[in-house]
Formats: C-alpha cells, structure tokens, sequence
C-alpha cells in the first residue's frame, strides 16, 4: 500500500480516482466504481464524490490535480 492517496495512472476507465482509491485501501477498483455508479444513481452524490476526488487529488505520474489541468485549460490571461 502507498503512502499517500493519488489518481491512478495505469488503473483507470476516467480519470483514475477508484483505481488510486483501490489501490491505497487494497480492494478491488472495479467494485469501487460500482459503489461509485450506484451511488450517483440510487444516493444522488456519488458524481459530486467523483468529481472532488478527481480535483483534489494528484496524478500518480505527474502530480498534477484536475484542478490544475482546469486552471492550465480555462485560466485567465494576465495580459
């Protein structure tokens, strides 16, 4: 197990936030998505959970947030 939670670089179908979830608690990230679909259908937040961990926690290989990626993308000109 990994010493700090990180998005999944090589494990993962969007942006690799069950496989690094997997793979830091040791269970199967396919079972993790599931929880994660069911949740947004049935609970009506499992997307908002999603959407969080992918802007909050860095990308195994680079380190980058997917709020960084956001501000690189949509970021204002200092001109």
């Amino acid at each position: 197990m990994s010493n700090s939670l990180v998005r999944s670089s090589s494990d993962k179908v969007i942006a690799g936030v069950c496989g690094g979830l997997a793979r830091q608690f040791g269970i199967d990230s396919n079972l993790l998505r599931v929880l994660f679909v069911l949740g947004a259908i049935f609970l009506q937040f499992g997307w908002l959970i999603y959407v969080a961990l992918w802007l909050l926690l860095p990308a195994e290989s680079s380190g980058r947030t997917g709020f960084d990626a956001l501000k690189d993308q949509f970021g204002s000109s200092s001109n």
